[in-house]
């Protein structure tokens, strides 16, 4: 039993040693604004890591399908006040053009460090971020879109969500 769950551990943190895959890091910056649907006007910037996981399947000449672990420490500018959140989750990557290209989808819990930002309320702490989003990678240099919605799926009395388009570029080795 204790061997069985330290393998599982091991393919969870390192899955580039535990799989014979490539296996890509990327850090890097986003930033970007709401699409302009409630009281307060909204900038966004993050800060975020993404790192490969071993589940990976190729689906033809120039085409894989993978997924990857996606974590960010954003900051959230309001006409009024400042907020951040963290978060953590997982992306579906559709990578075309042998890696030229990736579509991508994904869901992240996430912390807001305050809720009431100006005259709009989030409910609570805990929230649910979802994106869709392309990436071209040129070399070692990510450039990225992200539609990203992040709302509390109704666990509190107040979800307004927030919808943010998102541009970004990363380092990716």
């Amino acid at each position: 039993m204790k061997s069985g769950l330290l393998i599982v551990l091991m393919v969870l943190l390192f899955p580039a040693a535990s799989w014979s895959i490539d296996s890509i890091t990327e850090f890097g910056v986003r930033g970007g604004i709401d699409k302009g649907s409630l009281h307060e006007s909204y900038a966004a910037a993050e800060i975020y890591y993404l790192q490969d996981l071993p589940w990976q399947k190729r689906l033809g000449t120039g085409a894989m399908l993978y997924t990857r672990l996606d974590v960010g420490a954003g900051y959230l500018r309001a006409d009024s006040q400042n907020d951040g959140w963290l978060a953590a989750g997982m992306d579906v990557v559709l990578s075309l053009v042998d890696g030229l290209w990736d579509i991508e989808g994904g869901f992240r819990p996430t912390w807001l460090f305050k809720h009431e930002i100006g005259e709009d309320d989030f409910g609570g702490p805990v929230q649910f971020s979802s994106h869709v989003g392309a990436t071209l990678n040129l070399d070692q240099i990510a450039l990225s879109y992200r539609y990203q919605h992040i709302s509390n799926s109704d666990i509190y009395n107040e979800n307004p969500g927030l919808d943010l388009h998102l541009v970004g570029i990363g380092v990716r080795f």
